[in-house]
């Protein structure tokens, strides 16, 4: 594997958080498990021997973002900081060291088929309220997007109009604007679209916009708004996600693919799929996987998607979602 493969591997995962949980003082099933999040970058690739075969390994260094009121958390802010908070010791707790290794073989899966030895262990301790107020602000965003996009559809279901808002600011980044385009299709295409309702998102990278397009079937009423809500905040998150992905570096691809599975299962978009479908959840009060395959349904004769396709897509998404 050559060096810029290393580097765009390293882009995609530079600040995406995988997760550890165990008891960290001595390795039983039954005890209390504390969770500790982990990033990770690959330092260099080598070819090693693995059941009799030469296999290129992943050599890669950890992060451990340790909460302080975690048993390692304590030992790593108190009398013993100079002690666990040496990597090679860490090394030597295999519970972690191991399942960040398999952690991080599984979401390697996506791109490549290295296998992984964890070399470093480096933790740093962090504020569990940096988190909860990142979270509150992604919801409170998108809160606000779909509200301002529902107001202006129930001004008039039917007319045609693009309307611009007003910079939104999530706070880590420049703020971003909002571009609606309210049945946009023409006549001759709206019979491709899906009924009653079609949205479409898309992340316009560089120019720090969204642009949303909402198609509303003539028939269509105020019944639609239960669904279009749901689906209005999957897609405002999901085109939020490819925007922290072009702020943490990721180049996405040039190529649009076009068949589906190679498309819904790229690595910047499974990361942008499950968060929305994540926040259509928890405001439906469904289950993920079940939100998963509604949408993939709704799409399954206007894609031409074939129930094992699907059930090949929420697959790798699940394996995203449990991680």
């Amino acid at each position: 594997m050559d060096n810029s493969t290393i580097e765009q591997i390293n882009r995609i995962f530079k600040t995406k958080k995988l997760t550890w949980c165990g008891n960290f003082l001595r390795y039983d099933e039954n005890a209390n498990k504390d969770c500790y999040d982990f990033t990770f970058q690959i330092d260099k690739v080598k070819p090693m021997i693995s059941v009799g075969e030469w296999k290129d390994h992943a050599l890669v260094e950890v992060t451990l973002h340790v909460d302080p009121n975690t048993i390692l958390g304590k030992l790593v802010s108190g009398e013993y900081k100079d002690i666990w908070g040496d990597s090679e010791n860490l090394l030597r707790f295999y519970p972690i060291k191991n399942g960040a290794a398999d952690k991080i073989t599984k979401a390697l899966k996506l791109v490549s088929d290295l296998n992984v030895i964890v070399t470093s262990i480096k933790p740093v301790l962090v504020d569990k309220e940096e988190t909860i107020t990142e979270d509150l602000g992604y919801r409170k965003t998108v809160r606000d997007v779909v509200r301002d996009i529902v107001f202006e559809i129930k001004k008039n279901l039917r007319s045609k109009r693009e309307i611009t808002f007003p910079e939104y600011n999530l706070g880590q980044h420049p703020p971003f604007e909002l571009v609606l385009k309210i049945n946009p299709t023409p006549k001759k295409h709206r019979h491709e679209l899906l009924k009653p309702f079609d949205v479409q998102a898309f992340w316009v990278e560089g120019e720090d916009t969204i642009e949303v397009e909402v198609d509303i079937d003539e028939n269509a009423g105020n019944e639609i708004f239960y669904e279009l809500i749901g689906e209005l905040n999957d897609v405002v998150r999901h085109e939020l996600e490819h925007r922290n992905q072009e702020y943490s570096g990721y180049e996405f691809p040039d190529k649009e693919y076009k068949q589906p599975l190679r498309y819904y299962t790229q690595p910047h978009e499974i990361e942008a799929q499950v968060a929305g479908f994540k926040r259509k959840a928890k405001i439906q009060g469904k289950d993920i996987e079940e939100v998963m395959r509604e949408f993939f349904n709704r799409r399954k004769q206007t894609y031409n998607l074939k129930q094992s396709t699907i059930d090949k897509i929420v697959a790798r998404l699940m394996d995203e979602y449990v991680k």
